[in-house]
């Protein structure tokens, strides 16, 4: 697979996507089965394991040291304390650094578009969006943040009372 550098056009496009994020005017959601897998350029096997690992081995010693009711009413419990409190944390984690990975560079967030399991949804109007990795991220943006890709001046706003000559003045006229 070769790497193609981005053109100008396609920095552009890439800044819009990242002001678009910046201002939440672009919701990020993620397929958390797709992206949290080996492959995956943000997948981290001990952030998915050591959840489970950790007390399976410690339902099993006391499972051994103790007696089996113990052990197993340990593992229940902290079945349901994964489900209800360490499943949602670690969909959060993946949530950041898939955003990470999207505004760290543009070679970054194609990389991961191109994996899958994402979705970028205009804000304001939630029937839009574009899924990856069959989705085209940058038509996206244009349709939607063209505004965001064009450099705004940053011009001093002059209102009537700035025109308007101060006391000093008008006593020395």
């Amino acid at each position: 697979m070769s790497k193609k550098k981005p053109n100008k056009a396609d920095l552009l496009i890439y800044k819009a996507l990242n002001k678009a994020l910046q201002e939440e005017k672009i919701k990020l959601y993620i397929d958390f089965s797709k992206i949290n897998r080996p492959g995956s350029p943000i997948y981290d096997p001990w952030e998915t394991l050591l959840p489970i690992l950790v007390p399976s081995i410690i339902g099993i010693i006391l499972i051994l040291t103790d007696n089996i009711l113990c052990g197993l009413l340990f593992m229940v419990g902290m079945i349901i304390i994964y489900i209800n409190y360490f499943k949602k944390k670690i969909y959060k984690e993946i949530l950041d650094k898939a955003k990470h990975s999207i505004t760290q560079d543009y070679e970054s967030c194609e990389k991961l578009w191109n994996f899958g399991g994402m979705v970028f949804v205009n804000s304001e109007n939630k029937k839009i969006g574009c899924i990856s990795p069959e989705g085209n991220w940058k038509e996206f943006v244009i349709k939607n943040y063209a505004d965001y890709m064009v450099e705004k001046p940053h011009t001093e706003k002059k209102t009537q009372e700035n025109d308007k000559p101060t006391e000093e003045e008008k006593l020395s006229a």
